[in-house]
């Protein structure tokens, strides 16, 4: 049985992945901070998929919580063959709002988290010749959101930085790809639509309403649908889909290179 490693898997975009890679019958590791939410997501599955589910508090944005990770994994006797790279999206904000802590924060949730967990799960897969990475962005990785600096800039980023390690460890039988979630019915989303209401002085239910009226299919998506996307992306039959950055947002993006 493979195992899959899903960071911020207690809620929103990562557990719905989580649900539907035990589905498939994927041992999968759950990762959050929140402990108690995290274990009552485990049970959830658990119960209804009746698959091996384990959770382990993680703050991924921390070397040292990420050295108890990779001690609790060995502790198991296990190796990842699957990661998917999701953590909590940092506080929204405008370039010229921000400090150098906010972006110091920012850079050890994206940035460093992906690079430390490339290093700590790429060996094994390389020497095993099998293994997935799938990193969560967002089209702020192609299309920056003003209010979305620090997402924007550093989910840019990750992508060029998986983009290389995709073209390096393809040959090893080991496929990278990123996804871009657009709008989703998420905590996380009525959290930045609280946000930018407040900024604009408006009602939440009118920015709800012309985000839903910006999306070519007229609704927000629902996570379980990012969950079938990842299933695939896993996959031995998209073994040919390498350095992908593939946007799941009912149609938003405008630009052409969301899709190379």
């Amino acid at each position: 049985m493979r195992t899959a490693l899903v960071g911020g898997s207690s809620k929103g975009l990562g557990l719905a992945c989580a649900r539907a890679l035990a589905a498939e019958n994927y041992r999968v590791v759950l990762c959050a901070r929140n402990r108690d939410v995290l274990e009552n997501a485990a049970r959830d599955i658990c119960t209804a998929e009746g698959t091996e589910v384990i959770a382990i508090r993680c703050d991924l944005s921390k070397r040292e919580s990420l050295a108890t990770l990779k001690d609790e994994l060995t502790k198991r006797n296990l190796q990842v063959d699957i990661l998917i790279n999701n953590v909590g999206g940092p506080p929204p904000g405008v370039v010229t709002e921000l400090s150098e802590a906010e972006w110091e924060y920012g850079l050890d949730l994206l940035f460093r988290s992906t690079v430390r967990l490339y290093n700590m799960f790429l060996p094994g897969m390389r020497e095993r010749k099998w293994g997935r990475i799938v990193n969560i962005l967002s089209t702020t990785a192609v299309e920056p959101v003003s209010t979305l600096a620090v997402s924007s800039v550093l989910r840019a980023a990750i992508a060029s930085y998986a983009k290389l390690v995709a073209w390096e460890v393809a040959r090893d039988g080991v496929i990278v790809n990123s996804v871009m979630p657009g709008g989703f019915r998420t905590a996380r989303a009525e959290a930045l639509a609280l946000d930018l209401a407040r900024r604009r002085s408006v009602t939440v239910e009118r920015i709800r309403n012309e985000k839903t009226a910006d999306i070519p299919i007229q609704r927000l998506l629902e996570p379980e649908e990012l969950g079938h996307l990842m299933t695939f992306l896993v996959s031995d039959e998209a073994a040919a889909i390498v350095g992908a950055l593939i946007p799941i947002d009912g149609g938003v993006l405008k630009s052409l290179q969301g899709c190379v």
